[in-house]
């Protein structure tokens, strides 16, 4: 029993030693099969999940962007074009009451309506120029077209709001419930002439630079479309290739770990085959382990020991066998030499006493005669 327990002892100091040599991976040698595998599916579910989030991160990072470009292209298309629909309206208001200066109870509802367009054509020239500054260089655009056209807006219609007050002013003071038939017809000739003015070709070319710029966003808005096109494509794409990526490697380290943890069982397994099928006793398993596979190599070697010990001893006993065997076949030899060279002199001592009784009775007869 000493012997088997010099014998484990040896084996483990040996499997200690090599595996201390590699420290960076001795801790995972001393885990058991079943720690081995559930950290190999741990590891595997891991590196899928943090792939396909890496890949959805990044997927959703360029759909962000392109969906951020869509959405400014579309405020920038939603105020230009509340710009162009307040222009238009003070306009198309301002020939209505031209037109109903001599019925003014309506003209006096389209005067309520000019003064709230004119107050939102205010508000949204300011929110345009606030958002819009030529002096302001931190402002981006999506193309140097749209640059050029809104430079032009602020450039040249910088007397908007001066408009916008001469239209107030004056459709305030020609108000026709104020006024005499004489009047009303001088301020229709008065309105007329300034609907009909400078000022009124300046807010036609204002309008179609307005209109240039729509067009401008709008196919702005239409490329980013196609870029939030393109970009949901590649996001799909990247979230695929990502997921690919993932099982790829994630396979790859499952081929590992399932070599890892079945090569000492497959070598331990040709070991004991080559044990049973060639009936080699000095063959030894090799032990790189600490854990169930570990215990097993140990355990085969001790048979294997154990085993060859037992050949041994039957060896031994059968040679000492076979020299006893020997030693009473030469005693059985020497024995019937002996009884027979025995039976040989009794034979001739018998034979010796029949000649001499046949030559005592001859004797007596020849007395008798």
């Amino acid at each position: 029993m000493k012997q088997h327990s010099d014998f484990d002892e040896m084996a483990v100091g040996e499997s200690n030693n090599r595996l201390q040599s590699n420290n960076s991976w001795y801790w995972l040698s001393r885990l058991k099969v079943g720690q081995k595998i559930g950290i190999g599916y741990g590891v595997l579910l891991s590196i899928s999940i943090l792939g396909t989030t890496i890949g959805f991160f990044i997927a959703d990072r360029y759909q962000n962007q392109a969906y951020k470009r869509e959405q400014a292209a579309v405020e920038k298309l939603y105020q230009v074009s509340q710009l162009k629909t307040s222009v238009f309206r003070v306009r198309t208001t301002q020939h209505q009451l031209l037109l109903y200066m001599d019925r003014p109870k309506l003209w006096q509802e389209n005067y309520t309506e000019l003064v709230e367009y004119v107050a939102q054509a205010r508000q949204v020239w300011s929110d345009f120029g606030a958002n819009y500054s030529i002096e302001n260089p931190t402002i981006k655009y999506n193309s140097v077209s749209e640059q050029q056209a809104v430079y032009r807006l602020l450039k040249n219609y910088k007397g908007f709001n001066t408009y916008l007050k001469r239209t107030e002013a004056f459709f305030r003071v020609n108000n026709p419930s104020q006024l005499s038939a004489d009047e009303i017809e001088t301020a229709q000739n008065q309105l007329f002439n300034f609907m009909h003015g400078s000022s009124v070709f300046l807010m036609d070319e204002f309008l179609d630079d307005i209109k240039s710029l729509m067009e401008v966003i709008a196919e702005e808005y239409k490329q980013s479309k196609q870029e939030l096109l393109r970009a949901e494509d590649l996001r799909l794409k990247i979230i695929l290739g990502s997921l690919l990526l993932s099982i790829a490697i994630a396979t790859l380290l499952a081929m590992y770990t399932s070599r890892a943890i079945a090569r000492p069982i497959q070598t331990l397994t040709h070991v004991a085959q080559q044990v049973t099928e060639e009936s080699n006793f000095d063959l030894q398993a090799p032990n790189t382990t600490n854990d169930e596979v570990g215990i097993l190599a140990v355990s085969l070697n001790r048979l294997i020991q154990e085993v060859q010990q037992l050949i041994k001893i039957q060896k031994d006993a059968n040679e000492q066998l076979e020299v006893y065997s020997q030693v009473l076949e030469k005693k059985v030899r020497e024995r019937t030499r002996e009884l027979n060279e025995k039976n040989q002199t009794l034979e001739l001592a018998l034979e010796e006493l029949r000649r001499t009784q046949a030559r005592l009775i001859q004797s007596e007869q020849n007395t008798e005669s």
